[in-house]
Parts: C-alpha cells; sequence; structure tokens
C-alpha cells in the first residue's frame, strides 16, 4: 500500500531558504524575468558572465530545487537547447492571495459588516489559538525564548521582547519605544508601532475583525508575564500602536 504525500511546503522554494550566494541569487533573479524559460547563453549575456559560469550556477540552483531544466524543441540540425525556468514562488502574489483567502475566511466565521461584541470576541480567540499553534512549532518565530520569572511565568521584558522577535519575523516592521513614567515608583511604558501589516494589500485597507485576531494573537504571545497589550489601529502615523500595561496580572486579562 502506498503512502501518499503531500507536495513539499512552498516555504522551501522562498530564496531565503535556499541559502543562496550572491552570483547565484542574481543568476536566479535575472532568469525570474523569463517566464518562459530561458537558455544559459541567454542568462550569459544579460549578466556579462561566461556561459560555463552561468551553466555552474544553474546546476546548483537546479540541485536546490530552485530550477528545473527541460528540452526545447529541435529546431533543425544540432542538440537541443536546454530551457531553464524558476520554480520559487512569487512572493508578492503570495502575500496579496493570501490576504484575499484571509478575509474571505474571516468573512464566514464572523459578521464583519456588523460585528457585535460577541463577534469580537471570536475574532479575538481565533488569534488566540493562532498564537498557541506558533507556539507549539519548534521553528516559530521567537520560540527559542524561554522564560526567567522567578514562579516560572515569563517576565515582562522578555515577553515583549519576544513579541517585538515574532512581529518582525512576520512582517509588522516594529518599533519599540520605552519610557519611564513620571517619579521613580512609576512603571515604564512600552509602545510598539507596527509599521507594516501582512494582512494589507496595496489600496486596500483590512477589517476591524482582522485587527481583532491580532489583538487577541498579540495577548495570547505574551504568555503568563504581567502585561495587557490593547491595539490601536490606523494611526494618522500610517502605523498601528500597541500599547503595553504593565503590571496586569494575567488573571485579570
Amino acid at each position: 500500500m502506498t503512502d501518499n504525500r503531500p507536495p513539499r511546503p512552498a516555504a522551501e522554494l522562498y530564496p531565503e531558504s535556499l541559502q543562496l550566494s550572491t552570483r547565484q541569487r542574481e543568476v536566479l533573479d535575472q532568469l525570474q524575468t523569463y517566464p518562459q524559460g530561458a537558455r544559459s547563453a541567454d542568462l550569459a549575456a544579460d549578466l556579462g558572465m561566461h556561459v560555463n559560469t552561468v551553466r555552474g550556477h544553474l546546476d546548483e540552483l537546479i540541485a536546490r530545487g530552485a530550477v528545473h531544466a527541460h528540452t526545447a524543441p529541435a529546431q533543425g540540425r544540432g542538440r537541443p537547447s536546454l530551457i531553464f525556468q524558476v520554480r520559487i514562488p512569487d512572493n508578492r502574489a503570495i502575500a496579496r492571495e493570501y490576504i484575499s483567502l484571509v478575509e474571505l475566511l474571516t468573512s464566514m466565521i464572523v459578521d464583519i459588516d456588523s460585528p457585535s461584541p460577541e463577534t469580537v470576541e471570536k475574532a479575538r480567540e481565533i488569534g488566540r489559538l493562532w498564537a498557541r499553534r506558533m507556539a507549539e512549532r519548534e521553528d516559530a518565530p521567537g520560540g527559542a525564548v524561554g522564560k526567567d520569572g522567578t514562579d516560572g511565568t515569563d517576565s515582562t521584558d522578555t515577553a515583549l521582547d519576544r513579541l517585538h522577535h515574532t512581529l518582525r519575523e512576520l512582517g509588522f516592521d516594529p518599533t519599540m519605544r520605552r519610557e519611564q513614567g513620571d517619579g521613580d515608583t512609576a512603571p515604564e511604558s512600552v509602545d510598539i508601532e507596527l509599521q507594516a501589516c501582512p494582512f494589507v494589500a496595496e489600496g486596500h485597507r483590512p477589517s476591524l475583525m482582522i485587527c481583532a485576531i491580532h489583538e487577541g494573537f498579540l495577548q495570547e504571545s505574551v504568555g503568563s508575564a504581567p502585561v495587557r497589550l490593547s491595539l490601536r489601529p490606523f494611526q494618522p502615523s500610517g502605523a498601528c500602536s500597541v500599547v503595553a500595561d504593565r503590571g496586569t496580572p494575567a488573571d485579570d486579562r
């Protein structure tokens, strides 16, 4: 009985996962400009490299699974040419269509046109489940950061640093600003500005239900740390703001 297996993860085809050299990346980038594929001689002429050098880079790219080759239809005498084509996906197309998919799925799960408090809370719960699922994976962004609280809980600084790393990995382009409060005993305030969002498509603003999902994700991502996070979407600066309220017991959130 054969064991049915799914295709390889598309993430394995991202250039970042392939660990390419500078020259290999140049050849790959140039090959991407040929939707129907190109010959090694075409790439050599474009890049000003010797054709044997280009062919060597193409062989390496084939070995890494980034490129495949096929024989062009024979035209007259002589050996048929090899046509090389990229296998890596278009990251912009993936992001654009995944945004559409997430919006569609969200609209089927919750009422995004007239959200009730129950609907908003359901969206937050989706975000919390997302954060828990991410934490279960060993390769999750920020997953290597452990707990350092004396009672086994996350310290606030550790949790916020881990969250900052996670948001960076996911494409939110965060910046963290820490400010000491007035007086020696006043708690330090922490704001995180999200200057990009992987759920924003050009010319399209995501629904507030997407923001509610993110709010649940943010709070769950800090675990048991004594801090409450409030998401303030769509600020005049063109960013979303996350305000950290220190000292809030986990059970009160």
